[in-house]
This record gives C-alpha cells, structure tokens and sequence, in this order.
C-alpha cells in the first residue's frame, strides 16, 4: 500500500516539476501552489507572475490589488490585466519573498478562507454518496428495521461466528476479527447516536 501512496506521490511531484518557467525555490512554498486561488506562472529572483482566476473581468478588484501591492515596501511595481487574470509583480528580492506577495493577494481578493479549506477527493466523495444512498435504500427496504450499516455488521458477525465454529477455536484471529468488527461498529453506532 506505501509503494502505491508513492507512486501517486511521485506522479503528483512530477506534474509539478513540468512547469520550467517556475523558479524551483517558489515550488516549496504551499501557498504559491494554491492552483484554485492563485498560482504562480513565472517566477524570477525580483519578479513573480501570478495567475488568479477570480480576477477574470473584474476591473475593480484589478485596481484594487495594484493600489494595495504598490504600498507594500519593497515592491517597484505591479501590472494587473483583469483580461488575462494575471498580477505582474517587481520587488526587490532581497527585501521581499513572493509569499509575501501571495498572502497580500490573498488578503485583498478575501480568500483567506478558501486556502484554509479542507480539501477532499472526488472518489472519497462519491463513495460516501454511495454509502448513503446504499443506507437509506437498505433502510428503506427493511421498513426501518436495518441500515446498511447494521446490515454488513450482522453479515460480518454471521460469518465470523460461522467460521470460529467449522474451524474450531484454532482459527480465533479470522473469525474473531469479524466479530469484533461486527460488536465495534454497533457499538459506535450507538455513542453517537446518543
């Protein structure tokens, strides 16, 4: 299972390092790599290019964030373009990081909260649709009697009380398993729905 994790890590990395425009010591900072809320498109040491998609066609926000970027020390200058969604930023690179120019982006355009948000994966989403629909159609069915939880924990206890029996008590571990998996999800069931 590590070597799977790994892989799909590396993956992810490698798409990273595609970009060549980006200079390298931009890529380990988190907030620069916030592709939903801003990214960066070029980075030079004294020159940062960024992309944010909720400038598109927003003239005052565009004016907005070069009034506020100007007065920060250490910035020469800013170019925003609400057509192509992107902020130009000249700093001194000695004086100022373009995280700092980020988290000034961020703070202007109010997405302090975005970049904080939990993020989840559209397949852990789908299955817990999935777990739902799969409860209420089992809950349904029974006429309020099971759940699909309740359901799989009587299966699981079932089959494990059946195999400690055919096997013998020699074979506690497989069977002993399942019905500990079977008395712990009804029991946590139960503390919370209390």
């Amino acid at each position: 299972m590590h070597i799977i994790t790994g892989l799909v890590l590396t993956g992810l990395m490698g798409r990273l390092g595609k970009d060549k425009a980006v200079h390298s010591t931009t890529l380990r900072s988190p907030i620069l790599r916030a592709p939903t809320v801003l990214s960066v498109v070029h980075s030079l040491p004294g020159r940062t290019r960024f992309r944010v998609p909720r400038l598109c066609g927003d003239a005052r926000t565009a004016a907005a964030i070069e009034e506020t970027l100007q007065g920060i020390e250490g910035v020469r200058s800013v170019a925003v373009s609400h057509i192509s969604a992107t902020v130009l930023v000249e700093h001194d690179a000695e004086r100022i990081a373009p995280e700092v120019v980020a988290a000034a982006l961020i703070r202007v355009l109010g997405l302090e909260n975005e970049i904080t948000r939990d993020v989840e994966a559209a397949l852990a989403r789908e299955l817990r649709e999935f777990s739902r629909a799969a409860n209420r159609a089992v809950y349904e069915k029974t006429g309020g009697l099971l759940d699909f939880k309740t359901a799989l924990f009587l299966v699981l206890a079932f089959l494990g009380a059946r195999k400690m029996l055919q096997q013998g008590t020699l074979a506690l571990p497989a069977g002993f398993t399942l019905l500990w998996w079977a008395g712990n999800g009804l029991l946590r069931g139960r503390q919370t729905a209390s």
